[in-house]
């Protein structure tokens, strides 16, 4: 008997055993709590999802819900937040569903009290803000996250030798000057005693070992760069401006109004997974400030153990228990997979060869592979909740993909090149360049390759440049072809939106080449000429909190095709 044919014999058995052992921490047919008084009424299994998620908040810090896209999450963090009383809560979102977030809040609470915190003099007006209703506040991850730009200050000293005498070059006699503090004048070195360059401190901010000021400043108003005098010189390393007078606002809330809010409910939670992102940074300490936090996600983990560790620091603090703020590896050695190579070829040096023996000792390289161990569940299971689309929504209709498979067009224009042909030289040359590259050591040509051949096809009219980006010298030069022609792969498209259009439906296309390599205008130009009303999207064009006025905008003018690119509408 094999493992399936095990589970699936005695499956009431081990359903059993699981269930006396890891009792689950909510049972729907025992909680008969009546639901708070909403202006929505919930849709299948979203009233579960709601009771749950009130309970666990209300005997956890930390609660996580995942779902599919479509199944509710904002109006089930809306719900259970008002069902376990919480009276003031601050909602952290991205930027395009502020808006979004603010009238769902609206259209779900009677007597709500709503406002958008985009400044402290906000956060201070909806502190005073009056009424017996419930306070939600929505805030954006740039706005959490962005404060004022910094800029190195310290003075330029001359250096001096152990015997405190000045330096001076060799070939021109000057004095060798180097950053020093401005207020003791000590000279700038790191942990090691090596003297810190200009470009460390434009990096990282640095404090003077000696008195511990801080060599940095912020840049918000113009500066001198230059200053005469025996230690001339405040240098502001960036170019002089004016920058922006902005405090991150979680910090604010974390020094001024700790306390304030009793939730916080954190939006598209999988994008502050990174351990040093700024925006999960910024989570992390409104989490802290706020006490307990609701957190929503589509996709929670990463594909990598270590993904999900700091987000489970953040926003679940049970787990601090076993694991430290720095203790990464030891979460992937126990639940994730690590890759660990030695070479041990001939050519390949040793690190270290023993004194009294012929014991070698070789580099070793870690890697940590997708995959996470089943273990980890234990620390999800007890305050997450999952839902899918069919729990929410019955009879819905199946959702299907397709792939069409475009041949490239084989017609000669006027250079004698077709679209097929034109590839294959591409192809054929960059190939020959990157093996070249690659027995040279060097890998930088590989994302070249790939993107040039990617974006050919749809972008053959405007001609392709390619050059070796360790050298600069030109690769392969091909011209533009005839921009009037219409190739296959632009025919599939125009057939697929008259086809839509006939139905009744508008049709939504992503392109993922809008930079260098933009095709949305001609993809715009081509469809305007065959009689749709096409509108483009662009990041740089509309700002992330107008993106769902401008598309209801653009519906209401009865566009036929929208394009963009897929990371734009990714949320929401």
């Amino acid at each position: 008997m094999n493992l399936s044919e095990f589970i699936d014999t005695y499956r009431e058995a081990i359903t059993k055993r699981i269930v006396h052992s890891y009792p689950p921490r909510y049972r729907p047919q025992a909680d008969d709590r009546p639901l708070p008084q909403l202006k929505r009424r919930p849709m299948g299994a979203q009233e579960t999802a709601i009771r749950g998620a009130a309970l666990s908040l209300t005997e956890q810090r930390g609660t996580t819900v995942v779902g599919e896209m479509g199944v509710g999450k904002t109006f089930i963090a809306i719900a259970a937040a008002q069902l376990a009383g919480f009276k003031r809560v601050l909602v952290l979102c991205p930027p395009h569903l502020v808006g979004k977030w603010q009238r769902e809040i609206e259209e779900t609470i009677p007597l709500v009290r709503t406002g958008i915190a985009d400044s402290i003099s906000d956060l201070e007006q909806l502190r005073r803000q009056e009424g017996a209703g419930p306070q939600y506040v929505v805030m954006s991850h740039s706005r959490a996250k962005l404060g004022h730009r910094f800029r190195p200050a310290y003075w330029m000293r001359r250096l001096q030798d152990e015997d405190g005498l000045p330096v001076r070059d060799e070939e021109t006699g000057e004095f060798v000057m180097t950053p020093a503090c401005p207020d003791c004048t000590a000279q700038i070195v790191d942990a090691e005693g090596v003297p810190v360059t200009h470009r460390q401190l434009d990096k990282k901010r640095h404090s003077c070992p000696k008195c511990g000021t801080p060599l940095w400043t912020a840049e918000a108003r113009p500066v001198e760069t230059e200053t005469s005098g025996y230690n001339a010189g405040l240098v502001a390393r960036r170019t002089p401006g004016q920058g922006p007078r902005k405090y991150p606002l979680a910090d604010y809330v974390k020094q001024h109004m700790r306390g304030y809010f009793d939730l916080l409910i954190v939006d598209e939670v999988h994008e502050m997974k990174a351990r040093g992102s700024a925006q999960g940074l910024s989570a992390g300490i409104l989490a802290d400030a706020c006490g307990k936090s609701l957190a929503l996600s589509g996709t929670l983990m990463g594909g990598y153990a270590s993904t999900l560790f700091h987000l489970l620091y953040r926003f679940s603090p049970e787990i601090r228990s076993e694991f430290g703020r720095s203790d990464e590896r030891k979460w992937v050695e126990r639940y994730g997979f690590l890759e660990q190579r030695v070479r041990h070829d001939r050519d390949d040096d040793p690190t270290e060869d023993g004194s009294v023996s012929r014991r070698r000792s070789y580099r070793k390289h870690e890697k940590e592979r997708p995959g996470m161990a089943p273990a980890a569940l234990f620390h999800l299971i007890g305050h997450s909740l999952f839902l899918r689309l069919a729990d929410v929504a019955s009879g819905l209709p199946p959702y299907e993909e397709q792939i069409q498979v475009a041949s490239m067009d084989t017609e000669e224009g006027i250079h004698g090149l077709s679209q097929a042909s034109a590839y294959r030289i591409l192809a054929t040359d960059l190939k020959r360049a990157l093996l070249k590259a690659i027995e040279r050591g060097s890998q930088r040509l590989l994302s070249t390759y790939l993107q040039a051949l990617l974006a050919y096809p749809e972008g053959c009219t405007r001609g392709e440049s390619v050059f070796d980006p360790d050298t600069g010298d030109l690769i392969v030069q091909l011209p533009p072809l005839d921009a009037e022609r219409v190739y296959p792969k632009e025919q599939q498209l125009i057939d697929l939106v008259a086809q839509e259009r006939l139905a009744g439906r508008r049709v939504l296309v992503y392109a993922t080449h809008t930079g260098r390599r933009d095709i949305t205008g001609r993809l715009e130009t081509l469809l305007t000429r065959h009689g749709f009303k096409t509108a483009v999207m662009k990041a740089d064009r509309v700002q992330p909190k107008q993106r769902e006025a401008w598309v209801a905008k653009r519906v209401e003018e009865g566009i036929d095709v929208l394009i963009c690119h897929p990371r734009l509408v990714q949320t929401g």
